[in-house]
């Protein structure tokens, strides 16, 4: 089944394809192969294979689980968010859990209140996280003069997290109370509390670990912006 709405109630069911072109709302039991947001979508839950956001607005006060989420725009999720990989451009609210089974890239702001695992994780912006887990782990800022000059939201601030557990972490301007890695790479001004490292430790000039834990080999870097 195919449905194209621009101002209605999208019906429980099972749909192919669901094409929210400028405002729906979902009902409680709508499963879908794909749905694509152009507009701006409301849900109690979200669940099907692919969830592509172009340029849209999606808000689920419940839970999303789905196999893919991209694309570019604003998603606000209340409940835990279940898929198999994340590739979005825009912001990312996400009040309950994360588990991403694949790779979660993410360009703009990531805030969750909860957990996030992935195997994977990638964001070029702005996180507000509370634990962190999965392999790998790179976090660093979005530099454009345009941000500024336009008005747009600062992709430059620093992000902060409670506590991450990877193998491998690449952070630039981060704040982390504990972190626990095998090898880790530290710029441009990150700063943790403690941090248990196994294998190395890369860290330049203008970051710190206050406390560090484990057996690892520690290089001095050139701090780069």
């Amino acid at each position: 089944m195919h449905k194209s709405t621009d101002c209605s109630l999208i019906h429980n069911g099972d749909y192919d394809l669901i094409d929210v072109e400028h405002n729906a709302t979902f009902a409680d039991a709508v499963r879908f192969r794909t749905t694509m947001v152009e507009g701006s979508l409301q849900a109690p839950n979200i669940q099907g294979e692919n969830l592509i956001i172009n340029k849209g607005v999606v808000r689920c006060s419940g839970k999303i689980r789905v196999k893919r989420i991209a694309g570019c725009g604003t998603l606000e999720v209340k409940g835990d968010i279940v898929c198999d990989s994340i590739q979005l451009t825009g912001s990312l609210v996400s009040d309950g859990n994360i588990y991403c089974s694949g790779n979660m890239e993410m360009t703009g702001t990531l805030s969750n209140a909860h957990r996030i695992t992935a195997d994977e994780m990638q964001l070029s912006g702005v996180l507000h996280g509370n634990d962190i887990d999965g392999r790998s782990f790179t976090v660093r800022p979005l530099h454009s003069t345009m941000f500024s000059r336009f008005g747009m939201p600062d992709y430059q601030a620093r992000s902060h997290a409670d506590a991450i557990s990877v193998s491998n972490v690449d952070a630039s301007r981060l704040t982390c109370r504990t972190m626990t890695v095998d090898t880790a790479t530290l710029r441009n001004g990150t700063s943790v509390e403690s941090a248990a490292c196994s294998t190395s430790l890369g860290i330049d000039r203008t970051s710190s670990v206050l406390l560090l834990t484990g057996a690892c080999r520690r290089t001095h870097l050139r701090a780069v912006s």
